[in-house]
């Protein structure tokens, strides 16, 4: 999966564990949900000035929800349509796909912040492991519609497309894909996730249904949109309609996939 929008999904589970009061004393979390990262900052901006702004980290931000009203905190996203390229054809990239943001619920409006990924070249001519550093900004913008998806609902619709490609996978001979797609199936079945750690390091414990985690496992699992050898690029078929087939199909595991991230990450409100 997108490691932006991964980050994010744990921001959302953090954040709401600490307005909950869910949350033990620990003094790492801001490490969690900087993985891979050389930093994460979050840019507040100074009320009266919107051209100036003081820096939060992590563990700083999730303090001060409760004191500036928060009630809760959301993963929101808006699909973003490029003319001539789908949008799953750029979701694995950084910065690619849609436009996904934490949503920050308060008494009489919402606020949006987006991620903005950079590479840090001294740590990349180092290589080091964690090379991105990341900040969140408000973005200028207080309503946006939103929907709220279900866990049952998205497994059942993420288990269909998975069995249409299990299918199309045997019919194009494409049995390393065939595996992915029916392994990911596999844990929808279970009900539960295929291994107690699935994610332990990136969420509150204790927040989520086995099916929620069910459910972000084979979404994690299914998440076949990237770059070179990945699902979009696989390019010969058996014929014209199947190619058609295959990006319909591509399309629409990309869009209940998304919806099944968000079902996950606001489930924990």
């Amino acid at each position: 999966m997108n490691v932006s929008i991964l980050q994010m999904v744990s921001v959302v589970s953090y954040s709401n564990a600490y307005l909950n009061d869910h949350l033990p004393e620990i003094s790492n979390q801001g490490e969690k949900i900087s993985m891979y990262c050389n930093k994460v900052l979050f840019h507040i901006p100074v009320v009266g000035d919107k051209n100036q702004y003081t820096t939060q980290a992590p563990i700083d931000w999730f303090i001060s929800l409760k004191f500036r009203g928060v009630k809760q905190v959301k993963l929101f996203y808006q699909s973003f349509a490029k003319p001539n390229t789908p949008e799953y054809m750029t979701a694995g990239f950084v910065g690619g796909g849609g436009v996904w943001m934490v949503e920050t619920v308060l008494e009489d409006r919402s606020e949006f912040w987006y991620s903005k990924w950079e590479v840090n070249e001294d740590k990349r001519q180092l290589g080091a492991d964690r090379i991105w550093d990341v900040t969140y900004r408000l973005a200028p913008i207080n309503e946006l519609p939103s929907t709220k998806y279900e866990i049952k609902e998205q497994s059942l619709a993420l288990a269909s497309v998975l069995e249409e490609l299990v299918a199309f996978c045997k019919i194009e001979e494409l049995s390393n894909w065939e595996t992915i797609f029916a392994g990911a199936k596999s844990v929808l079945e279970n009900k539960k996730p295929s291994t107690t750690t699935y994610l332990k390091d990136m969420i509150v414990e204790g927040g989520y249904t086995e099916e929620a985690l069910a459910l972000m496992e084979a979404t994690d699992r299914a998440y076949v949109f990237g770059g070179m050898g990945s699902w979009n690029d696989v390019g010969q078929f058996s014929n014209d309609n199947q190619e058609k087939r295959y990006k319909e199909l591509s399309a629409e595991l990309y869009a209940v996939l998304n919806r099944s991230i968000l079902a996950f990450a606001n489930s924990c409100l």
